[in-house]
């Protein structure tokens, strides 16, 4: 799906590398020579999100002493990534909603309106089908958003890959670890609730 248009929503649980797949989906998309931008929208209150993604004008409130880019245009040509897409807050999604229509927005406080061509890639560890029937996340944002859909499976259940993941960690150390047969196994007997980021500060 890397060199297509279509959003791509990224689905799994924390720390199994949703962000490293949309990383990967941007160095390998006719976009990778352009920004790749990403947000975790859990990080940011809701009350900063507008300006985060759209920009302000200065003067749009108090502490806005000068003009700022959003993410959207910085993102511009290239890829935008929206971590925990599943918090963004209501009034936010359906601002959002019409940037991923039109292709357009307005900074918080401006009258100009803008442009910005941009892939989007999601990623959320919660179903999102079970926020749109609960009426936390807007079902026409959700299809929107829902091009692609990539499931990362638990490293629980994907105990083969530990050690390749143990080795490929371990070649990062200024001093490589080497872990016997005995250590491995009882590394994929583990059930690594944290997932590969886990596995990352356990080597």
């Amino acid at each position: 799906v890397a060199a297509s248009k279509t959003p791509v929503l990224i689905e799994g649980e924390s720390g199994v590398g949703k962000e490293l797949v949309a990383q990967h989906l941007h160095r390998v998309s006719p976009r990778a020579s352009r920004a790749f931008v990403d947000l975790n929208c859990a990080a940011v209150p809701g009350a900063l999100l507008e300006s985060e993604l759209f920009g302000h004008e200065r003067g749009a409130f108090t502490g806005a002493a000068a003009e700022k880019p959003g993410l959207v245009e910085v993102a511009d040509g290239g890829t935008l990534f929206l971590d925990e897409v599943g918090e963004m807050a209501a009034e936010i999604q359906a601002k959002f909603l019409r940037v991923l229509d039109s292709g357009t927005f307005y900074r918080v406080g401006a009258t100009k309106k803008r442009r910005a061509d941009f892939r989007l890639v999601a990623a959320t560890n919660r179903d999102l089908r079970a926020e749109v029937a609960s009426g936390r996340f807007r079902k026409d944002l959700f299809f929107r958003v829902h091009g692609v859909r990539v499931v990362i499976p638990p490293l629980r259940e994907r105990p083969e890959d530990v050690a390749l993941l143990v080795e490929h960690f371990s070649r990062q150390l200024p001093q490589r670890h080497h872990f016997s047969p005995e250590a491995l196994q009882a590394l994929k007997r583990y059930d690594w609730p944290g997932n590969v980021r886990e596995l990352h500060f356990a080597v």
